[in-house]
């Protein structure tokens, strides 16, 4: 009843302030249907419920002045981890002659390729939200933006560290264990002040961009809390560098993605409870040497438009995914994979689209499947799928996931 009430407060509250604002108020009602249960958890839902509300409150002032202000909240009927809010955008944007202020909780996106998003690392992921890591929690930050004849250039200050939300151990999709409170390398915790730039441009066709980040890594490295016997969230202080390149040329899309990090804990420091990055054994923490490693993703997108004379387009994905670390990288890293996919977009009234790929790994010799579709069902509701199936071999990390095929379902109504 309170989640109802909740949900029934804030869409009375878009309704009232509609006339003097910009709303847009987007509910979601979502379906996951799993084919096996989980050996590993013990979990035996196969049918899981929620409701998502996402709204969006625009205004603009004279003299250049905005304010957007996102508000989200989801409700899992299983899940106490994945039932949660954020603020994904409350920021005032000031856009002058010469450059662009914006301070507040915001969001940003970097990164060219499709399979992953190496660079993007401004926002928390909300892992409890999706897979892929599409979905970002809201950033503190003030952002300059310097607009000039020889490129542009994003200044960031990030004043607050978000911790990624995880899968709780009764949520399917997860490592069905209970985390402990997160630990950081910096005394300053989550108040560590983050900084980051981005320079980006063009020459012709050819888009470039270079970025750097200092300031607490958004994955944390999951270690070892041997007194509560819970996984350990440790976020280490990293420098990341990233390169963005990607070049048109008629129906085709040639894309880069590539970070050096350094500052990450390695994978192979051994404890009394295994192999983890850190180790906490009641009295003491023990966190594993720093290493530097880069990661890349290459590939291209060739698209064929207008297919035997339709409207529909076919495009073809194909993309390598590389990471030094090799088998000692995280279990969440692709460190030798490719991606083979193919996107299909109608353009019809309903704005039908549909991605479907497989992701090998071709040293441990398994694969995934997705298939993520969308359409318009009536002029103010969506229905969106996305299936998954896993086929790990059972010297792969992600053997937990055997078990964890889905389909999911996603009806949403504008309002």
């Amino acid at each position: 009843m309170k989640i109802l009430s909740l949900l029934t407060s804030a869409l009375l509250f878009s309704a009232s302030v509609q006339a003097e604002l910009n709303v847009t108020t987007q509910l979601d009602y979502e379906l996951f249907g799993y084919f096996a249960d989980n050996t590993q958890t013990q979990n035996e839902t196969r049918v899981n419920n929620s409701v998502a509300l996402r709204t969006e409150l625009y205004k603009e002032f004279e003299g250049d002045h905005s304010i957007t202000f996102k508000p989200f909240y989801r409700f899992d009927e299983n899940d106490n981890e994945r039932s949660h809010g954020d603020v994904r955008e409350l920021i005032w944007h000031k856009l002058a002659d010469s450059y662009e202020l914006k301070a507040g909780i915001g969001k940003v996106f970097w990164g060219v390729t499709e399979s992953q998003h190496l660079v993007d690392i401004i926002n928390q992921t909300d892992a409890v939200e999706s897979l892929d890591g599409e979905q970002k929690l809201g950033q503190p930050m003030v952002q300059l933006l310097l607009e000039r004849d020889w490129g542009n250039l994003d200044l960031f200050v990030l004043p607050y560290h978000r911790e990624r939300t995880l899968v709780g151990k009764k949520g399917r999709l997860g490592i069905g264990q209970d985390y402990a409170d997160a630990v950081y390398e910096s005394s300053d915790e989550e108040n560590h002040i983050d900084v980051a730039a981005r320079f980006y441009t063009y020459i012709d066709e050819f888009e470039y961009a270079i970025s750097l980040f200092h300031g607490t890594s958004r994955a944390p490295s999951l270690g070892f809390d041997a007194l509560s016997n819970k996984v350990l969230p440790y976020y280490p202080l990293i420098t990341q560098l990233g390169l963005e390149m990607q070049y048109l040329n008629e129906g085709w899309a040639w894309k880069f993605e590539g970070v050096l990090r350094d500052g990450v804990p390695e994978n192979t420091m051994m404890t009394l409870a295994g192999e983890w990055p850190a180790f906490y054994d009641g009295i003491n923490l023990t966190v594993a040497d720093d290493e530097q490693y880069f990661a890349t993703t290459a590939g291209f997108e060739y698209t064929q438009v207008g297919i035997l004379d339709t409207r529909i387009d076919l495009g073809w994905v194909v993309e390598h995914l590389y990471d030094s670390r090799q088998d000692e990288a995280s279990v969440s890293a692709f460190e030798h994979d490719v991606l083979f996919a193919t996107r299909w977009a109608a353009n019809d009234a309903a704005s039908s689209t549909l991605l479907a790929g497989v992701l090998v790994d071709y040293e441990y010799a398994d694969y995934s499947l997705s298939v993520e579709g969308n359409t318009r069902i009536l002029n103010n509701m969506t229905l969106t799928l996305e299936a998954r199936l896993f086929a790990p071999e059972n010297d792969n990390p992600l053997w937990s996931f055997r078990d964890e095929d889905f389909i999911k379902l996603t009806l949403a109504y504008y309002l």
